[in-house]
């Protein structure tokens, strides 16, 4: 398992309001993934190989998202990304550690990030379903903080 950036952030993905299940629209809802604080246009890692099952779209705020099913049956959605990598769209294979997107950033927020999401694989159906709360995900989300937690770190030496 490869971390999705190729250093930690310095603001931990652990505290709010970064954290899984951190309160969001005033309590609304819950944050269904983990921030990972980064610059702008830092490259994006796949964290398993896999196939990606929906392309570069929409996400929120001019960012998009990129969904992956990893061969172990995850689903990992990169979401606030810039864009996909070249070459990575419907239907493309990736490798673990292969650059898959860039760090977008979200005009109303003033840190650019990777919000990443998790699901089981086990539902079918879109990944954000507004019918179900608290997080407004499908009900197979996972919180990844214990993934990210155990993924190593890639190098750029290591990856070329």
């Amino acid at each position: 398992m490869t971390f999705p950036l190729r250093e930690r952030p310095a603001a931990s993905y652990h505290e709010p309001p970064q954290a899984f299940g951190s309160p969001r629209d005033g309590g609304a809802r819950s944050h269904a993934g983990c921030d990972l604080y980064a610059p702008a246009g830092i490259e994006i890692l796949a964290i398993e190989a896999g196939t990606v099952t929906r392309g570069c779209c929409a996400f929120y705020d001019v960012v998009f998202a990129l969904e992956v099913t990893s061969a172990s049956g995850l689903v990992i959605r990169y979401g606030e990304i810039a864009a996909a990598a070249p070459g990575i769209r419907l239907g493309s294979q990736v490798v673990e550690g292969q650059v898959i997107a860039h760090v977008g950033k979200m005009e109303t927020v003033a840190q650019a990030m990777l919000h990443l999401e998790m699901f089981a694989g086990t539902a079918q159906g879109p990944l954000t379903d507004r019918e179900n709360p608290p997080f407004m995900r499908r009900a197979d989300l996972q919180n990844p903080t214990a993934f990210l937690d155990a993924c190593q770190e890639v190098t750029r030496d290591a990856a070329s």
